[in-house]
């Protein structure tokens, strides 16, 4: 490494258009990927263009620095992570570049994301095969760089099938295109690759005999093949080589037909070897893939979907998931009878299925795609670990494989899991163990190292599909002890000055496994704070659940997640960001300090307490409440600005100025006037002003309306009750309607606004002062509703941040959302629309994250007369008060404009949704009107 001065990278600054990071936060942000491993990084680089690559190669050639190549960062291997600079592609060189439906082909950017092509072939009738369980936000070149493949590549292979073209750039600089090189005659080769031509002619026999007799192998590199015809071909040498031999900036696969139909058969066994031979008779009917679970994943699963709970059988050891596809509906069909008969015929299967809808079908992939991250889920200290998960094995030794394998983790007496591609004969193996305890430690090389050996005695391979990494690298040597100095040769052919991830693949470390880990027998953590919201000593276990799988990086709709990371796919949003910086102070990488400086709290405030994440994490790691707890120390060492402050007080503004808000708004209409405001306080004068009614909901209602058995307390909110009291007024129109008495008291604010903010305080008053209005109230009604999706995640969830009183849990058993009470009792009345209506409706992602989600669209869909078309986009950019802030306006607009286009482009009649600012966003960007369901279903009602 070299001597660093503080101006070392301003050379490169000057030459390049891409983000350059040297801070400390940064760099700790990609010092870890989906592996064990922590490496800090000396610098972090968003490149934005080949030339911004090409000259960071030549700056780290001039200096010494290392390169590593990183996408989504959610390797298992450790092969993103590294002590020089770590070129990030994911935020600028993201792009698709081309796509050609009628040649069937692509070419795109290496952070261009798997997820995001499979939307856009969405009813195309094509697809990329290579489907990893992390496909959603793999990306292309991460893919590309491990030669991935995934739960149907039994069929269809590896992505190293579908490359078509490359375009790398050496260390020494030199751009090459993948077809370049193909078409080149020899003479007209560089002179490395000649001397490559060369090394492969003169080794050929022993090259091609050297490598497992199986398809699914990216242990070390692939040499076979690399001549053909009298020309170089290294399009599957590049592929799998994990960014060792060059950098990759621009990719050209090709694409398939989709086949039309597909059948899913699903068995179960009461033991593992069962499994493996089932496999073996079912091979003949060419699957497009088998896939296993045991029993540890699936009672994870039951757990976490109830609808699971009757199809899995108690008492099974494993299943397999046993899918056929094709153009022909009668041939998968008749494919699926067979392998249900054969497992019947042949005594193997202790019971098996049909799934026949796609929805059943769905769900049972959606258990094998997030493996990985769900089994996090497990309690405890010890934890699955990435280890010896990548091997792979002829099918025809796939018994000893299994037996083995069990015998060996028993023997070290460790738990374990197992699930994967078993008809690739790949099993991801994940044994269960504690890195803080010293003993499982040094379990790690004693079992990698055995398990080498079992794997290779039977003729396969150490690493199936995900690559060597920091794990694996150093049994390469033993794996091809006949080529293993060929691959030296390669590399340094390629990579004369040892700069591209030296780290992998060839060098060779015996106790690298052991190296560089996350935690370790070193790791220590203490509470560095003293906690503001109530943890129940969880704090520290809520920070360190996050195992870095990068799901909270998906771009496309397939998940809320995060919406400022979607927009700005900056490592800075995401929520593994945030767990990550906590890690460090924790765990002391970092001065306990730090959470008050700007650079911590610019990573924290990039949570806007969607709570998405938190709902959709595998592992459900509670990043907003993280979040909160960090804003709220710093909140309460240096105060909060003027600007929150007016942000949160919609309820003070809405008491003491609605009297005479009508004077107030005609001057605030004038843009002169909101930029002067803007300034003097930073609320965005794009924004429209907000109108107070002079009546409030509670001088248009009585404290008791209706009569009814049913006794329902209503938290109308800070909208309903000073902005949109009419939402208020329909909501007890309905509630009436439905024979329910409505009690409506004195309330305030539900505080999320303000503990949004880190100001705990002001927070906890709020919470004190209704539950003082309401009293014995809350013991005496059947259900306590709300209209405002904000409000009713905030007495579900948030409430319990500030209090332990018991009385919180009472509410949150009580607590349900107006659509989902109407939805309970609906039978009892009739609701039809005067004529017919089409609404499109935005589910906002405070209703996303609670109970009964949907509970609005079904209401509206009950409704004659009425369709209802849901939007399902992302967020709507406004995330309560942050996106009236002037410094979040156009981040918001940019956020929000994908859901009110599909609005204004719909053909219905009026937007709805149940929160207030997405309703303030979407009136701001849509000439549409628009309204709460509960409105709607108001003007629905048949009179008696």
């Amino acid at each position: 490494m070299p001597h660093l001065t503080s101006n070392i990278f301003d050379e490169l600054k000057e030459k390049i258009s891409g983000d350059i990071f040297t801070d400390k936060l940064r760099r700790l942000m990609h010092s870890t990927d989906g592996s064990i491993f922590k490496v800090e990084p000396i610098c972090v680089i968003y490149p934005k263009s080949r030339k911004d690559v090409v000259e960071t190669v030549d700056f780290c050639r001039k200096y010494g620095f290392t390169i590593h190549s990183r996408g989504a960062g959610s390797g298992l291997c450790g092969s993103a992570i590294g002590k020089g600079i770590v070129l990030d592609f994911t935020k600028y060189m993201n792009r698709l570049i081309e796509i050609d439906y009628e040649n069937r082909y692509f070419i795109c950017e290496p952070g261009y994301r798997f997820g995001e092509l499979e939307a856009l072939l969405k009813g195309k009738g094509l697809f990329f095969p290579p489907d990893p369980s992390s496909g959603e936000y793999a990306t292309f070149g991460g893919m590309y760089g491990t030669n991935a493949s995934g739960a149907h590549s039994v069929k269809y292979g590896n992505v190293a099938d579908y490359i078509l073209d490359a375009e790398i750039v050496l260390s020494t600089g030199e751009i090459y295109s993948l077809s370049q090189l193909e078409e080149a005659d020899y003479e007209d080769l560089p002179v490395q690759f000649k001397e490559l031509y060369n090394i492969y002619l003169e080794n050929k026999d022993a090259i091609e005999s050297s490598y497992p007799h199986i398809r699914y192998n990216v242990a070390g590199y692939n040499l076979k093949g690399i001549v053909e015809n009298g020309k170089l071909n290294i399009r599957k040498l590049i592929a799998g080589s994990e960014g060792t031999l060059a950098v990759v900036t621009k990719l050209k696969f090709k694409l398939e037909p989709k086949p039309e139909f597909d059948s899913l058969v699903v068995a179960y066994f009461n033991d593992i070897i069962s499994s493996a031979k089932a496999v073996q008779k079912l091979m003949p009917l060419k699957p497009a893939g088998i896939e296993i679970m045991d029993k540890s994943l699936l009672k994870i699963a039951k757990e976490s979907d109830d609808s699971l709970k009757d199809k899995i059988p108690l008492g099974i050891d494993n299943v397999l998931l046993i899918e056929f596809d094709s153009g022909s509906k009668e041939e998968v069909e008749e494919k699926a009878v067979m392998a249900k008969k054969i497992l019947e015929e042949e005594r193997l299967a202790s019971s098996s299925f049909l799934a026949i809808e796609e929805e059943e079908k769905n769900k049972f992939w959606a258990i094998r795609k997030a493996a990985v991250p769900i089994l996090y889920k497990l309690k405890g200290e010890k934890k699955i670990l990435a280890l010896i998960e990548d091997a792979a094995v002829p099918l025809d030794n796939l018994v000893p494989y299994f037996e083995g394998t069990y015998d060996l983790l028993n023997k070290h007496q460790v738990e374990f899991v197992v699930y994967g591609h078993i008809a690739k004969g790949l099993m991801h193996t994940r044994p269960l163990l504690n890195l803080k305890d010293p003993e499982d430690v040094a379990k790690l090389k004693a079992i990698a190292d055995d398990f080498f050996e079992l794997i290779h005695s039977l003729g396969g391979a150490i690493s199936g599909e995900h690559g060597d990494g920091r794990i694996r690298s150093c049994y390469i040597a033993k794996q091809y002890s006949n080529i293993y100095h060929l691959f030296l040769k390669a590399k340094s052919l390629f990579d004369p000055y040892n700069l591209l991830n030296p780290e992998i693949k060839t060098y060779h470390d015996e106790y690298q496994v052991l190296k560089n880990l996350r935690y370790g027998e070193d790791y220590k953590s203490s509470t560095v704070i003293q906690p503001l919201l109530k943890w129940n000593e969880e704090f520290i276990s809520e920070v360190e659940k996050c195992h870095g799988c990068s799901k909270c990086t998906t771009v496309t709709t397939a998940t809320r997640m995060c919406p400022i990371y979607k927009f700005t796919r900056d490592e800075a949003a995401a929520p593994k960001a945030k767990a990550n910086i906590l890690r460090y102070l924790i765990s002391g990488e970092i001065d306990d300090s730090s959470i008050y400086e700007s650079a911590f709290q610019y990573v924290i405030d990039h949570c806007v307490n969607c709570g998405s994440c938190y709902k959709e994490c595998p592992s459900n790691v509670n990043i907003p409440k993280l979040a909160i707890e960090a804003r709220s120390q710093y909140a309460k060492k240096f105060g909060t600005s003027l600007e929150k402050k007016l942000l949160v007080n919609a309820e003070l503004a809405g008491r003491y100025t609605r009297k005479f808000s009508s004077i107030l708004n005609a001057p605030m209409k004038l843009k002169p006037v909101r930029l002067i405001a803007e300034k003097m306080v930073g609320i965005s004068a794009e924004r429209e002003p907000v109108i107070f009614p002079k009546n409030c909901l509670y001088e248009r209602v009585k404290r008791y309306e209706g009569e009814g058995e049913i006794k329902v307390l209503y938290f109308a909110g800070c909208y309903a009750s000073y902005i949109r009291p009419e939402i208020g007024e329909a909501a007890i129109k309905v509630l009436n309607y439905l024979g329910m008495q409505v009690i409506t008291p004195n309330q305030h604010c539900c505080g999320l606004p303000m503990l949004s903010k880190g100001m705990v305080k002001d927070a906890e008053n709020k919470i004190k002062e209704n539950l003082q209005s309401w009293k014995k109230l809350v013991y005496d009604v059947d259900f306590i509703v709300v209209t405002c999706s904000s409000c009713g995640l905030s007495l579900q969830e948030e409430w319990s941040y500030l209090s332990s009183d018991s009385i919180i849990t009472v509410i949150k058993q009580k607590l349900i959302h107006i659509s989902a009470l109407v939805n309970k009792f609906s039978d009892r009345v009739t609701f039809k629309a005067p004529t017919n209506l089409k609404i499109s409706y935005h589910m906002p992602c405070h209703l996303k994250v609670q109970k009964e989600a949907d509970s609005s669209i079904l209401m509206l869909k009950n409704v004659e007369n009425i369709e209802v078309e849901n939007l399902n986009s992302h967020c709507c950019g406004m995330a309560g008060s942050w996106g009236i802030s002037a410094k979040n306006y156009d981040l918001s607009i940019k956020i929000g404009t994908p859901m009110t286009e599909k609005l204004n482009k719909s053909t219905s009649h009026l937007g709805a949704t149940d929160c207030p600012t997405c309703r303030i966003q979407m009136e701001h960007l849509s000439f549409k009107k628009i309204k709460h369901p509960i409105e709607i279903l108001a003007e629905c009602i048949v009179e008696k």
